[in-house]
């Protein structure tokens, strides 16, 4: 599933979506996000826009939206660069694995 626009840095893969406005973060190991122990509890730094049993949209200080799979793989949208979008996804990762991973 590798094409000329999937990137591989850190933890995670990042591919242009086809829109190309808007990131996509692949974690590169299996991860389980506990959606039901996100919604009980405040997400720091985040607001909780959305939340479903299959996905969660949050949107951080910045005004980017991610939209979140249990599987742990995030859409970054409303960034104002590339690197802005990659970085919120990799800081999303980190808080994920420390908070909310089964």
């Amino acid at each position: 599933m590798k094409d000329d626009q999937t990137q591989n840095t850190g933890q995670l893969y990042f591919r242009l979506c086809s829109d190309h406005l808007s990131i996509e973060a692949i974690p590169k190991t299996s991860i389980r996000i506990n959606f039901q122990k996100m919604r009980e509890q405040s997400v720091e730094n985040h607001e909780l826009v959305m939340w479903t049993p299959h996905f969660v949209i949050l949107k951080n200080q910045s005004g980017q939206e991610i939209t979140l799979r249990p599987d742990g793989r995030m859409v970054v949208r409303k960034s104002t660069s590339e690197a802005i979008a990659r970085q919120s996804a990799a800081e999303m990762l980190a808080f994920l694995l420390k908070s909310f991973v089964l």
